[in-house]
């Protein structure tokens, strides 16, 4: 196995935020709807910056961007839904990434046991309660202590090279 060496061809991530967000791009990350239910009203949006924290009580954190159409409803929410896709959800990935867009019209989500919207199909669903908010830069992590896990029979969705890929058996 060979590893990366530093050298003059490192990058200043400070001076040079597209080789911060190249470098981030070789990384595979899972693909998740993350879900509440303000009022009302269903939001959502893609992430792909959902972390295990602690096992002990489970914690996970999720990151949205401040200047999200749907910040200020997850800035309310007491409790969301982490929806890992499915292989086969991109289009999903795609419309809950795009601002504007009727988000809950083209999927059939239902209630989840603490009240956001799950998708039925997901690879994985994580329901939790709001634990805690931070300000992250320009983003805000949020600490979900996870409730109810559901856990899918289907490959999950995987994004890696600013492109979704299918996972191979080993």
């Amino acid at each position: 196995m060979t590893f990366p060496q530093p050298g003059p061809h490192a990058a200043d991530a400070h001076r040079d935020p597209s080789a911060f967000r190249d470098g981030l791009a070789r990384m595979a990350t899972s693909v998740c709807v993350i879900t509440t239910e303000v009022g009302s009203g269903r939001h959502g949006f893609t992430a792909n910056s959902v972390v295990s924290v602690s096992a002990d009580p489970p914690l996970i954190g999720v990151f949205l961007a401040t200047s999200a159409e749907c910040h200020d409803a997850f800035a309310h929410a007491r409790t969301l839904a982490v929806n890992v896709l499915a292989d086969g959800q991109e289009h999903l990935s795609t419309l809950f990434a795009t601002r504007g867009a009727d988000k809950f019209g083209s999927a059939e989500f239902v209630r989840g046991d603490l009240g956001a919207p799950v998708l039925p199909g997901a690879a994985v669903i994580l329901e939790g309660s709001v634990h805690a908010r931070h300000s992250a830069g320009d983003h805000t992590m949020f600490l979900v202590d996870v409730a109810r896990v559901r856990a899918g029979d289907t490959t999950p969705l995987v994004y890696q090279g600013r492109r979704f890929r299918r996972l191979a058996a080993a």
